[in-house]
Parts: structure tokens; sequence; C-alpha cells
């Protein structure tokens, strides 16, 4: 029994030892083993506290966008003076005493702002000018100083229209000797050609927008019998309407806008013809968007007409610019050739869309003018181009009471001609 007993106890012994041995070596484990690093901290742990404020979130508002801002308008202005028709009075004031030179420069002082203040300008001039210095006239077959171009050129402008009856009374040489005259004086011709042209219009770019010049006349009294067709089809722009339409039809096509300067209708009548009408009427459908009118030495009225919804403008007569037709030469009342000291300047604005191109009539305004002449009864009289916009433009203190009377008395009898116009 206490065998047994012993037995039991060296076993349980034994097991306690065991036990013991298995839990030191475990301790070491723990303390000497690769597992050395300090233990994570507990995620349960309450962290430090921030007291930093938390900004606040600004909501950023979206700009609307900026809208896409039309493009401006091409623009470009045009200014038109009717007829210059030179008479001896004329020479002899731009005559400078003792010397072989001409000054005309005088005469168009008052028009000058009116002029150049233009993009482009045209005149219509009647007769010769050339070199010739001893033979000089006034009437019936007109020949000036080619300095008279001159003072066209000090004025602003810059081109001159010689389509007309009074283009060969200097015949064909006079002629172009004229036209190389006005090149020479650094403006450019319509009208007259010397045969060797490509094409006898002209294109001018204006600002962006291309414009078509081009004058005819009815004739040349009677003196183009004096040439051969060939030379009148080369050297002259006659009225022929086949050729006249193929030209304006192709002028057209190449510009925004298409001008011509016709000179027709009667003398001193007040309004269009048959003639006139006829041909405003084909050549607006033809493509002419603008008529400049001369001949009738007196002022014929203006319209502005819709074809094929296109506005077209009309001067039937723009009257005498510059001359020595003064109404004291006539007795009779009842003639109006008194009315030529009066003229019309014509002003146009075209504009063009630069997105479609498209190139209209924007505004036509009117500024009566009238022919001075200062002196008369004396060797000297001076002529000077007034122009009127409305009846209070001159201080009377500024010129003598009888001129701006009849100045006025001018833009009485022109103001009624005229219509002015602003494009929608």
């Amino acid at each position: 029994m206490k065998t047994i007993m012993r037995k039991r106890i060296i076993i349980l012994c034994a097991i306690i030892l065991m036990l013991s041995v298995i839990f030191l070596i475990n301790g070491c484990a723990n303390i000497y083993g690769e597992n050395n690093s300090s233990p994570a901290p507990s995620n349960s742990a309450d962290p430090t506290p921030d007291l930093t404020p938390t900004p606040t979130s600004t909501p950023v508002s979206t700009p609307d966008p900026t809208p896409e801002p039309s493009p401006t308008p091409i623009a470009a202005t045009i200014v038109a003076a009717g007829d210059c028709v030179i008479h001896d009075d004329l020479i002899k004031d731009g005559r400078i005493e003792g010397e072989d030179r001409y000054d005309f420069t005088h005469m168009f002082e008052e028009i000058k702002p009116f002029v150049e203040k233009a993009d482009y300008a045209i005149v219509s001039f009647e007769g010769a000018a050339t070199d010739k210095r001893n033979d000089y006239a006034g009437f019936p077959y007109f020949n000036c100083p080619p300095e008279m171009f001159d003072a066209f050129k000090y004025a602003g402008f810059d081109l001159v229209n010689t389509s007309n009856n009074h283009q060969l009374d200097r015949r064909l040489k006079g002629m172009l000797e004229t036209r190389d005259n006005i090149y020479r004086a650094g403006l450019e011709n319509i009208g007259s050609y010397d045969g060797e042209e490509e094409q006898r219009y002209l294109i001018k770019d204006l600002n962006g927008i291309k414009v078509a010049f081009m004058a005819y006349t009815y004739g040349s009294n009677g003196n183009e019998a004096l040439l051969t067709p060939q030379e009148i089809n080369k050297h002259l722009a006659f009225f022929d309407r086949p050729r006249m339409e193929n030209e304006i039809r192709e002028m057209e096509e190449k510009a925004d806008i298409t001008i011509v300067s016709m000179h027709w209708g009667h003398e001193y009548w007040r309004k269009p013809n048959e003639q006139q009408l006829s041909l405003t009427k084909d050549m607006f459908e033809w493509g002419v968007d603008i008529i400049l009118g001369s001949h009738p030495h007196v002022v014929q009225p203006t319209e502005i007409r819709t074809v094929n919804d296109e506005t077209k403008y009309v001067i039937y007569s723009m009257g005498n610019f510059l001359s020595n037709q003064w109404h004291e030469w006539f007795d009779d009342p009842k003639d109006q050739k008194w009315l030529r000291e009066d003229s019309i300047l014509v002003t146009i604005e075209l504009s063009k869309d630069p997105d479609t191109g498209k190139t209209i009539i924007n505004k036509v305004s009117h500024t009566p003018t009238w022919v001075s002449r200062e002196g008369i009864g004396t060797p000297n009289v001076i002529h000077r181009i007034f122009p009127i916009p409305h009846r209070e433009y001159y201080d009377n203190s500024q010129y003598p009471e009888e001129m701006i009377k009849k100045a006025y008395d001018s833009y009485d009898r022109t103001v009624g001609f005229f219509t002015d116009y602003e494009a929608d």
C-alpha cells in the first residue's frame, strides 16, 4: 500500500516539475525572444483633443460665361460732288498776277472740311485741262489749267469723273492729256481711257469694303464723230446697254458695292426724264447700288429704292458744284437756269458685316452747296463754294449779310429735293 502511494507521489512530483520547466521556458521566450519591440498602443486609448478650429467651407460660385462680343461692323464713307464747269471768270480768278501759274485752292476752303472727312471722294469735271497756256477758254469748248486738279486734291478729292459731253473739247489728244494731268496731281480717273486697260472700272478697298466705280455719258457733243468706232470703244464710255450690263454684272461680282456716275438728262430740268428713269431701273436690276447723276446743271431729286431685298440710292443730278453760271445772267424768271448756282454734296456711309460679308448702304446725308461771287463787276471776281448744312449755319458777322441771304435762298431752293436715309 505504501509502495503504491509512494509511486503516485513520485509521478505527481514529476508532473509538477515538468509543468514548472514548461512555464519557465515560455517566460524566457517572452523576455529574450525576437518580439522585443514596445507593444502597439491600444486603439481604444483616447486621442489628445485637437483644439484648432475647423475652417468653414465657403461655396465657390461659378461665374456666368462671358458672351462672345459681336464683331464691329466695317465702315467706309464716300463723298460725291457734282459738275465743275470752268468758265473764263474762274480761270481768271485762279491766275497769279505776273506769274505763269494758277492757284484755285481758295475756291474750296469752306467746303474742304466736308470733303476730306471721307474715306474716298469723287468729283465730276467737264472739259479739258491741258498744258497749253494760250489755249484756255471757258465756253463753248472748255479747257482750263491743270492746276485745277491740284485744288481738287487740296480739297480732299480722290477720284475725278471725266465721262461727259465736254471730254472731247480738245479732241482725243486733249482728253488723254487731261487724263495724264489728273494722275500727275495724285488723283485717279474714271470715264477716259488710254485703251490699254484690262477693265474700265475702278475697284477700291476702303477699310475692307470693296467698292467699284464706273462712269458713262450719253455723248460728247458730236465730237465723237471725229473718232472711229474702234476709238470710241477704246477711249470712251457711252450709253450702250448690252456693254453696260455686262460690265456692271462683272463689277457686282467683284465688289461689295457698285457705284456708277451717269451724265444724262435734260439741262435745267428739275425732274428726271424717261431715259434717266429707265436706265435707273435697269442698272439697279443689273447690280448697281448707287447712281450719281450729273449734266442738268441743276439739282434733281434723290430716291431710295428696294430691289431684290437690297437698298439702292440714286440722285438724278447733283447740280453745279463749281461754275460761273449765276442767275443774274438770265432775265426770264420762268427759266430754271438761275438754279445753276445750287448743288448737293452727297455723303454715303457703307457698313459691312464681318461675319456674313453683307454690305449695305447704312446712311445717306446731303449738304446743299452754293457758289458765291465776290466783286461782281470788277476784273477780279472771287469764287467760293459754300456748304449750307442748315439755315443757321453761318454767323451773320462772319460774312456779308447779302452773301448769307443768297446762301440761305439757295438752301431753300435745294432742301426739298433730297431725303436723308438711315438704315434700321
